[in-house]
């Protein structure tokens, strides 16, 4: 009993002592840092929408967010890229919207990080009819967490890895009528073996459907031109063929319609979009704000970063020794009772409270073959592509690809933020993204290629570590001329070991750093691992708000709904979804 007691003593001394040690360390961390530690604001509703969402609306869009119903094929809902158990990002390199296979359903998805059926196995599937898909996803998948502090009211960027769109209420509706994400690009059914469910007057387009987020069209082929803003039009049904002859695969408009037409057939839809918005008649309107108000709800603003700026003690030693590093300029030192931190320059670009998001780098990544932005048809015409159409507004994208130069074969690096600014100088680059929550949104960079080569975890959440941790080694390895390497290193062949390195992006466009540096003199930087661990641990588990996924900011439920109002399964992917299929509440008894 005695020694029981006598070793209980010694472990609430030690206990006692280590608490203190850490209150010395944050206290000592907080007042180097003080005029760096920002807090992050609440949102400003009033200012990007006009107003609060009230909790019927709050919940109306979270229905909508989960509905397979918004897409043509039935197959995929806007949780499809932004799953809760994946931080709203999905967990796939490029993912597969419409016409995909894999991933969770609605009976099996985790509500948390790393919980229930993951989405990292999507791939390209059919519509259940006989065509089979044909693209990956642009991009990968942004997580929508914190996305508010980026959109603003009538804005036209800010959106993005590329920062095109900035209204958020404009961005909501593009993948409902987008062909990659939830329109598909398969015919209607062949009029020999179905009747045309979107005909005029059918069994979906029980009346007209006015939209004023509309695109223009080929009125003769239906290929979209590329214009937005075009004037309000009214669609009143999907005609089985084309007055060209050819079979029709519905336009942007058509599917944004067809989105519509199918809510309208919902009578518990009905009655909520009466209760929300006081309206007899469902719109793209309507619909852009009840899908916009939720996913602007989605905030990380109770991390340990968060409490330690509010006074607590909430960041442990290593989080703390990161968060010095993190802080400190690239170079540079700092002592934190009396141990000497090397400074890694990362608030540079991740600025606090949103720690990135804001700004536009390139690190010379590599892009993904399989998506459409990287193949020259795509990239080197400045007329050809959905993203290189000229712009009223702002002209031509220009001209980042050089012919032999960067263009190898069939494949040419993404060109980033000069999709969205039109201007030279934002070749290659893309957002740095911000890195609260980021621990949840593997894999990493513009195109998801950091994906852990080499790890056998079957830990979601070690792989994320570990993609992580490469991440930040690639940064610090910063900016390689393979010229100058070779030129010194004539013995030993340039190797990446991280398998990011893009040889065709021109070294002269990568920026690893914003500070007054030299940058030949700190490149490579070298850290131990430990300070590597300490770094790791700040940016994976310091900005980690594990709340964030589950509550929303206006204390409503963001999580995976286990039931919608169409009657559907409130599904990730269903792979025997077609357009063929009616919500079983609009169904003829």
């Amino acid at each position: 009993m005695k020694k029981l007691i006598l070793i209980f003593l010694v472990f609430n001394f030690v206990g006692c002592t280590n608490n203190k040690y850490q209150e010395k360390i944050s206290n000592s961390v907080r007042q180097k840092f003080q005029s760096k530690l920002k807090p992050l604001n609440k949102p400003n509703y009033y200012k990007i929408m006009g107003r609060i969402p009230t909790g019927s609306e709050l919940e109306l869009g979270r229905q909508l967010f989960s509905d397979t119903i918004l897409s043509r094929n039935n197959d995929v809902s806007c949780a499809t890229c932004h799953l809760s158990n994946h931080g709203f990002a999905d967990g796939n390199t490029l993912n597969v919207g419409t016409m995909g296979k894999g991933g969770p359903n609605g009976d099996n998805v985790g509500h948390n990080f790393d919980t229930g059926k993951l989405s990292v196995d999507r791939s390209l599937g059919d519509d259940g009819m006989g065509f089979v898909g044909q693209h990956h996803m642009f991009r990968n998948s942004l997580s929508t967490i914190n996305v508010v502090y980026r959109a603003a009211q009538g804005d036209d960027e800010g959106l993005f890895h590329d920062g095109r769109f900035g209204s958020i209420q404009f961005q909501v509706l593009l993948p409902i009528h987008t062909s990659e994400e939830m329109c598909g690009t398969n015919p209607l059914p062949i009029p020999a073996k179905h009747k045309n469910p979107f005909m005029e007057m059918g069994p979906i387009f029980k009346s007209p459907v006015k939209l004023t987020h509309a695109h223009s069209f080929n009125a003769v082929t239906g290929a979209d031109t590329g214009k937005f803003n075009a004037q309000p039009i009214v669609v009143k049904g999907v005609p089985a063929r084309r007055p060209n002859g050819s079979i029709s695969v519905p336009t942007r408009n058509e599917c944004l319609a067809i989105a519509i037409a199918k809510l309208r057939l919902i009578p518990k839809y009905q009655k909520m979009f009466k209760e929300v918005y006081n309206t007899s008649e469902i719109t793209d309107k309507h619909l852009s704000m009840a899908l916009s108000s939720f996913v602007m709800t989605h905030v990380s603003d109770n991390s340990p970063y968060d409490k330690f700026v509010r006074g607590e003690n909430s960041l442990s030693l290593k989080q703390l020794r990161g968060l010095a590093m993190f802080f400190t300029p690239l170079g540079q030192k700092v002592t934190i009772d009396k141990e000497v931190i090397s400074g890694t320059g990362c608030i540079g670009c991740h600025g606090p409270p949103h720690f990135g998001g804001n700004s536009y780098a390139s690190l010379g990544v590599r892009s993904d073959h399989r998506s459409p932005l990287s193949r020259p048809v795509s990239t080197v015409s400045s007329r050809g592509g959905f993203f290189n159409r000229p712009r009223v507004q702002r002209g031509l994208v220009p001209t980042c690809h050089i012919k032999d130069v960067t263009v190898s074969g069939n494949y040419a690096p993404d060109i980033g933020r000069a999709n969205g600014s039109f201007n030279e100088d934002d070749c290659f680059k893309f957002r740095v993204p911000p890195l609260r929550n980021v621990i949840e949104t593997y894999p990493y960079f513009h195109h998801g290629t950091e994906t852990a080569v080499g790890s056998t975890t079957k830990s979601l959440h070690q792989r994320s570590l570990q993609a992580l941790k490469n991440v930040l080694l690639y940064h610090l390895r910063g900016p390689i001329s393979i010229k100058n390497y070779a030129r010194s290193n004539y013995l030993k062949p340039f190797f990446d070991e991280f398998y990011q390195t893009d040889l065709l992006i021109p070294y002269y466009k990568q920026q690893f750093t914003r500070d007054a540096v030299d940058v030949k003199k700190v490149f490579p930087m070298k850290i131990s691992d430990s300070e590597l661990n300490d770094l790791l641990e700040f940016v994976s588990y310091g900005l980690w708000d594990k709340q964030a996924v589950r509550n929303g900011s206006l204390g409503n439920d963001i999580s995976h709904p286990e039931k919608v109002l169409s009657g559907f399964r409130p599904s990730i992917t269903r792979d025997n979804g077609n357009q063929l299929e009616l919500p079983s509440s609009a169904r003829a008894p």
